[in-house]
């Protein structure tokens, strides 16, 4: 028994050390001497929505979600590139972030998954007053959120993207991100990807009543995008130890689906109500489903963009990544813009 646990462990092992550098050319990529690596690590991301909603054809709100900056700080330890980690969040917007990423000679894959409620959107509103009283502009002042807007929204989103390298002979991945082999020489590769996008968009209170009339009596969407793209990555070594990569890829959105979740907002008697008792008006408001409506958008493009530089000198090295995702989806009167962008920090030293 004793030895066949061994034995089992001794090719777990030799598969580990052997499948980073498996048919690479020397010249180019090698791997450290040193298996095993401890990490400190630094997240920084954020999110920027913007939700823009047409009624009438002539009144536009225009609603910007900017969360701040979340901020984490975490440890990993691995053997050859494969191990796992914890980060803590640093930072108070009262919800949840988890990514895993996993990086091979071929391919690599990233899961991403935030979750956060979010309250003080910028507002903005233009458009056409009824009655020929001309047009006007402006900014929704806190008050008036607080007042119409004073049910948290909750977002929150799934990204997941794969990627595939064609020339694994002489470039790696593994080398920018993750340091598990060592770049010699500068070389590049085609890259083909796929990802798979979600978010769900949640402000369904009759608190929100003020936004539900003016998203065409939305008040929940999910959004779905799967997209395909085919890019290009290099590896620039300008002196040993130094890496500098970057993954462009143009992406092709064939699923673009919004499901929107519609409600009828129901105000109660304004005669039963004294003109300066507003919050017990507000606590009045009801609103009920009024059905549920899918589209699918149209095949559009979008950019994926991922950089990283790394240094190693003896059993240490330091390195940063950085990605940007921009998506954009929209139905009949609404239109959702998201940039999304996550830039990492680490030290590392090889045991």
């Amino acid at each position: 028994g004793l030895a066949q646990k061994k034995s089992f462990w001794k090719s777990v092992v030799a598969y580990l050390d052997s499948s980073n550098v498996k048919g690479v050319d020397p010249a180019y990529i090698t791997q450290p001497d040193k298996p095993w690596a401890l990490v400190l690590n630094s997240n920084i991301d954020q999110m920027n929505l913007e939700v823009s909603s047409t009624i009438d054809g002539d009144f536009t709100t225009n609603m910007q979600i900017k969360p701040p900056v979340s901020t984490s700080i975490g440890l990993w330890a691995g053997y050859r590139g494969w191990g796992a980690g914890y980060s803590l969040s640093l930072s108070g917007n009262n919800g949840y972030s988890f990514a895993m990423n996993m990086v091979s000679p071929s391919y690599g894959l990233n899961l991403r998954i935030n979750r956060f409620s979010f309250d003080k959107p910028n507002a903005s509103y233009s458009g056409l007053l009824p009655d020929g009283g001309g047009s006007q502009s402006g900014i929704l002042s806190e008050e008036f959120l607080n007042m119409f807007l004073s049910s948290p929204m909750k977002i929150g989103t799934l990204s997941f993207d794969g990627y595939w390298v064609f020339n694994k002979k002489r470039f790696s991945l593994l080398a920018a991100y993750d340091q598990s082999t060592t770049q010699l020489r500068s070389a590049g590769s085609l890259i083909a990807g796929l990802m798979y996008y979600y978010q769900k968009l949640d402000y369904d209170s009759p608190k929100n009543f003020f936004f539900i009339k003016n998203a065409g009596d939305v008040g929940l969407m999910k959004v779905y995008q799967g997209s395909v793209g085919l890019g290009y990555t290099y590896n620039w070594v300008p002196v040993r130890g130094l890496v500098l990569n970057v993954v462009a890829m143009p992406v092709l959105t064939l699923i673009n689906k919004v499901k929107s979740s519609r409600y009828e907002i129901i105000l109660p008697d304004e005669g039963k109500y004294d003109s300066w008792d507003t919050d017990s008006y507000l606590d009045a408001i009801t609103m009920r489903p009024a059905g549920e409506e899918t589209l699918n958008g149209s095949v559009r493009l979008n950019f994926d963009l991922r950089m990283a530089a790394s240094y190693c000198w003896r059993d240490w090295y330091v390195g940063a990544t950085g990605q940007v995702h921009h998506f954009r989806s929209n139905n009949d009167n609404t239109t959702l813009k998201l940039t999304d962008w996550t830039v990492k920090a680490f030290i590392g030293m090889r045991l």
